[in-house]
C-alpha cells in the first residue's frame, strides 16, 4: 500500500471486494471526507476545457494522447457488469471522434493511460494490472445505484426487499402478524400520524351527516369506524385479517352499533347490494392491497350515485418504499441530520418493509399517483379534492422531533376524496 495519507482509498477498498488481486492505495493527505481517494481515483484535467473531472467522467484517447470529459463531447452508455457497476460511459474524442471508455472501465479492461504507459502517475500509487478482468464480476452490488446504497448503509436501518411475486408470501398472514402490535399499542384515536394528520383530514373530506350509512373497507382494529359511529352514523367495517378481531372485542365492550364482518375487501360487491352505502372510507390500506383496481370497481358498485369515497394512503412520492429517510449519523435525534432518498417511484413489484430489526414486516404495493387516478376514472369515480397534510406551527412547538424539518417539508400521506358519477 502506498500514498501519503492515513486512510485507504475508498474506491480501492470497494474494488478489492470484487477483484481479489486489486491493490490498496492510501488516499492522499489533502483529501478528507467519507470517500477518501488516491491519486489514481481522483480527478484528471480535460485537454479541452482544462477542468478537473472525476475519473468516472473522463476518457483517454491513446491515439491523440488527450483527455476528453463528459462536458466536452457526447457520451454513450454501455450496459456491462464490471467491478461494482452495471454500465459505463464512452466519450467521443474531440479530435478524432473515437469513442473511448471512461477511466473507471478503462482501468477494468487494462487501457488506462497509467496501465499502458502513456502517462505516469505523479504520486506513488500501485496501478492494477488485471490479468483476468472478466472474472472480476460479482453480484455483491446488484443495485446500479450503489452510491445510494453506500449512503443508506451509513445511517439507515429500514430493510426493503423487492419481491418478484407473491408465490412465497401470504398478504393476510403479514397483517395477522402485525395485528397485536397495531391493536394493542395504539392509544385511543390512533398513533401520532393518525391522530394529528390522517384522521382529521379523512373526517373533513367525508363531511359525514348523522344517520348516513358508511362502509369502512379494511377497517383494521376499528379506529376510524369508532370515530364515525360516535358521530351518529351507521357503520359497517370489513377486514380479512385478525386485526378485526380486536375491533369486534372492542365493540362488545362499548356497543357503538358497528357491524363488523370478517371478509376480504374484494368480496364487498358479493356481500352488499348495489348502491348500499352513502359513503365509503378506506384508511391507510389500499397500498397494502394487491388488486386495487378490482377494489375500486366494487366500491363503485356498493356506493350510491353521487356518493363519496375517501381513502388515505402513504404518499406515493415521499414515503416508503418509494422514498426512505436516512439519518447520518444513524443515532442522531436531530432532523437536520435526515436525508430523504428516492429509491424508485416507478417500482411496481410488491415490497416487504421492516422498519427496524425488532419490528415485523409490512407488505406494500407501490403505485404512481397516475395509477390511482386512471383506475378511479374507469369505474365512474372522479376526484374532487386531494389533501397532503402538512404540520402546523402548533404541532412543531409541541412535537418538534416528529415534525420540525420533517413533516413541514414533505407530506407522508395522501388523502383523496372521490365522487361517484355515472355520466363522466
Amino acid at each position: 500500500m502506498n500514498g501519503a495519507g492515513s486512510k485507504l482509498c475508498f474506491y480501492c477498498v470497494e474494488y478489492k471486494k470484487v477483484a481479489k488481486d486489486y491493490p490498496l492505495n492510501y488516499a492522499f493527505v489533502d483529501h478528507e471526507g467519507s470517500t477518501p481517494r488516491c491519486y489514481l481515483h481522483w480527478q484528471y484535467e480535460c485537454s479541452n476545457c482544462k477542468k478537473m473531472i472525476h475519473f468516472n467522467g473522463i476518457a483517454w484517447c491513446s491515439d491523440c494522447k488527450e483527455f476528453t470529459c463528459l462536458n466536452c463531447a457526447d457520451e454513450h452508455m454501455v450496459k456491462k457488469k464490471f467491478l461494482v457497476y452495471d454500465y459505463y460511459y464512452t466519450i467521443d474524442c474531440t479530435k478524432c471522434s473515437k469513442p473511448n471508455p471512461a477511466l473507471d472501465y478503462a482501468e477494468f479492461e487494462g487501457s488506462h493511460p497509467f496501465q499502458i504507459g502513456n502517462l505516469v502517475p505523479i504520486e506513488d500509487v500501485v496501478v492494477w494490472m488485471p490479468i483476468h478482468s472478466e472474472e472480476a464480476v460479482s453480484d455483491q452490488f446488484p443495485n446500479p445505484a450503489w452510491g445510494a446504497n453506500r449512503v443508506e448503509s451509513m445511517g439507515n436501518i429500514t430493510t426493503i426487499t423487492i419481491l418478484e411475486s407473491l408465490d412465497k408470501i401470504n398478504p393476510q398472514s403479514v397483517w395477522d402478524a402485525n395485528a397485536p402490535y397495531w391493536a394493542e399499542k395504539w392509544p385511543e384515536g390512533g398513533d401520532f400520524n393518525h391522530k394529528y394528520f390522517i384522521i382529521p383530514e379523512v373526517l373533513r373530506l367525508l363531511n359525514i351527516k348523522e344517520g348516513e350509512k358508511i362502509l369502512d373497507v379494511a377497517c383494521g382494529e376499528g379506529t376510524v369506524a369508532r370515530h364515525l359511529a360516535n358521530k351518529g352514523t351507521q357503520v359497517t367495517g370489513v377486514d380479512y385479517s385478525n386485526m378485526i378481531d380486536y375491533a369486534m372485542k372492542r365493540e362488545c365492550e362499548e356497543r357503538l352499533g358497528i357491524n363488523y364482518l370478517k371478509i376480504d375487501a374484494l368480496q364487498i360487491s358479493e356481500v352488499f347490494g348495489k348502491e348500499s352505502f352513502d359513503k365509503v372510507v378506506c384508511n391507510m390500506a389500499i397500498m397494502d392491497i394487491d388488486n386495487y383496481k378490482s377494489l375500486f370497481k366494487q366500491i363503485s358498485e356498493v356506493l350510491k350515485e353521487k356518493g363519496t369515497f375517501v381513502f388515505s394512503i402513504t404518499h406515493p412520492c415521499f414515503s416508503v418504499p418509494t422514498t426512505i429517510t436516512v439519518r447520518i449519523p444513524k443515532d442522531s435525534q436531530r432532523n437536520e441530520d435526515k436525508i430523504r432518498m428516492v429509491k424508485n417511484y416507478f417500482e411496481k413489484r410488491p415490497t416487504l418493509v421492516q422498519w427496524n430489526p425488532d419490528s415485523v414486516q409490512l407488505l406494500y404495493f407501490q403505485r404512481t399517483i397516475g395509477d390511482y387516478i386512471n383506475a378511479l376514472q374507469k369505474v365512474n369515480m372522479v376526484i374532487t379534492e386531494m389533501s397532503e397534510p402538512q404540520t402546523s406551527e402548533e404541532l412543531k412547538e409541541k412535537f418538534p422531533r416528529d415534525t420540525y424539518l420533517d413533516m413541514e417539508l414533505v407530506p407522508y400521506f395522501l388523502i383523496v376524496k372521490v365522487k361517484k358519477v355515472t355520466e363522466l
